[in-house]
């Protein structure tokens, strides 16, 4: 999820909108849901009912790879990406899962754990993470969703940001001498770091036309991450002169790092830009579920080879029943 607020919080730091030089304002381009595993639009509906949740099933595990979201439209767009078939199961301690396989149709697939956070913000992620790692055991852990652009010069609504490096912005220590900023810069892990390099080689955006809009991969993205919601263009501002290699702002990846670093295992944000945290969020709000969906297709094109990922291993080393 990006930093922006919901319609009962208020941004960190008030201020007049301006409009941006953005598309933010344009009509968004139509996706192609033909193209899709699930060969429709998928709504909240179209998920498995209580009724046709499975029983939890330890057989079922480890899984390949953990897609974990926050909002509904991020969550969908997901789910779109998952062969027909996928299903739902209940864990006491995580709540309900979504199983499923991403993977050309009748090759080999890869397992997917699909997973929809109960809050946003870093100490959320932190713990969702653990939490569904310690059970599920993946090979990696991808936090899918949209984010706020920071560049408006060379980023435009709809495109995808990947974490090749990650920063946070709000650890100070505020002293009678001053602040002192204890924000790090972290490389996502060595696996995904290599594979995201090619994210873009081969991919398409599922558009009925193409040519409505060039989607563009920042495949070597800066992502900054913290716990603020930030939708002022002065607050921005003092954000990228602080950090100007950054490409992107949001609020997971921070608690998604925390945690991969304390479990020693890959992961990666890919998000997509919805708006651009200059306090037009409110406008912009249609470009959250086609950002979503931009991110999850760049994702399931990463994952469409199993073979990329066979020898990876799974959290805690090779699995035991």
């Amino acid at each position: 999820m990006s930093n922006t607020q919901s319609p009962s919080e208020s941004p960190v730091v008030a201020g007049s909108s301006s409009t941006s030089n953005n598309n933010t304002n344009r009509k968004l381009p139509e996706i192609d849901y033909t193209k899709l595993p699930a060969g429709k639009e998928l709504k909240t509906k179209d998920l498995p009912a209580f009724k046709d949740w499975r029983p939890w099933d330890t057989d079922k595990l480890p899984v390949d790879i953990l897609l974990l979201t926050v909002v509904d439209c991020e969550f969908l767009a997901c789910a779109h990406y998952l062969k027909p078939g996928f299903y739902t199961s209940y864990h006491e301690k995580l709540g309900p899962v979504y199983f499923g396989e991403i993977g050309e149709e009748g090759q080999d697939s890869l397992k997917i754990a699909l997973y929809k956070s109960p809050d946003k913000g870093p100490i959320e992620a932190a713990i969702v993470v653990k939490n569904t790692v310690e059970v599920l055991k993946p090979k990696a852990a991808i936090w899918v969703g949209f984010c706020g652009g920071l560049k408006e010069d060379k980023l435009k609504s709809g495109d995808v940001v990947i974490s090749s490096k990650l920063r946070t912005y709000s650890a100070e220590k505020v002293t009678g001498e001053g602040t002192v900023d204890r924000n790090i810069a972290v490389p996502s892990f060595k696996n995904l770091l290599n594979l995201v390099k090619c994210a873009d080689e081969g991919w398409k955006p599922p558009l009925k036309d193409e040519a409505e809009l060039e989607v563009k991969v920042v495949k070597n993205g800066v992502m900054l991450s913290g716990p603020k919601v930030v939708d002022n263009k002065k607050l921005r501002a003092e954000l990228t002169e602080r950090f100007p290699d950054a490409d992107a702002i949001e609020m997971e990846g921070e608690g998604l790092y925390a945690a991969a670093h304390e479990l020693k295992m890959e992961w990666v944000v890919i998000k997509g830009v919805s708006d651009f945290a200059d306090g037009t969020k409110s406008s912009s709000d249609h470009w959250r579920s086609f950002a979503s969906f931009m991110a999850a297709s760049v994702t399931a094109h990463i994952l469409n080879n199993p073979n990329t990922f066979k020898n990876w291993p799974h959290y805690g080393g090779k699995y035991k029943q």
